[in-house]
């Protein structure tokens, strides 16, 4: 004959169980590190006698601004002449139709050039990427693109790379600025 086991039975075996397992746990000794921490923070803080007064407030003074031969801050500091208007309206905008080149994730003080190579009536720049040994070395002619303002390759020298820049103009809009790699002496 198999016999079971009432549920409530079940469940007060378990309670007695466990009731009996806690009072056989010494938890006077468990806790002496933190009953340590308290008494030593305690004892601290009846060492203090006095806390310092807070330090005088000193009253926010108004200031009145007179304009007299200052300019108004409120005003935009970009000049608005015909000649920044033209540019803004202008047809220079970064190219979208070309594949990035690898050069044009580095600033151009990043890049340095270390010489040329001709081959038949092509002039080559060799370019390193400064602080990167697995930059490797790169050919640049002109119409590559440098740097991270869209900069396209003009002329290639012995001497330099020069480039055009497409730079923002502070206006929305776009314009051109020169700029070049010299032969580094090094």
């Amino acid at each position: 004959m198999i016999q079971t086991w009432h549920p409530r039975l079940i469940k007060l075996l378990t309670v007695s169980g466990i009731g009996l397992f806690l009072s056989a746990c010494d938890t006077s000794t468990q806790h002496q590190d933190l009953q340590d921490f308290v008494d030593r923070t305690n004892s601290k803080a009846a060492k203090i006698t006095s806390i310092d007064a807070l330090p005088d407030i000193q009253p926010y003074e108004t200031f009145l601004y007179r304009e007299g031969n200052r300019r108004d801050p409120f005003k935009n500091i970009v000049a608005t002449d015909e000649a920044t208007i033209a540019d803004t309206d202008s047809n220079v905008r970064p190219p979208t139709n070309h594949r990035k080149e690898a050069l044009e994730a580095y600033p151009l003080d990043a890049l340095r050039m270390i010489g040329t190579l001709q081959r038949d009536d092509t002039l080559w720049a060799i370019v390193k990427i400064e602080n990167n040994p697995d930059g490797g070395i790169h050919r640049i002619v002109t119409g590559n693109y440098l740097g991270q303002n869209y900069g396209r390759v003009i002329n290639v020298s012995e001497e330099k790379i020069d480039l055009i820049e497409i730079i923002p103009n502070g206006l929305g809009g776009w314009r051109e600025r020169d700029a070049s790699i010299a032969l580094s002496e090094e």
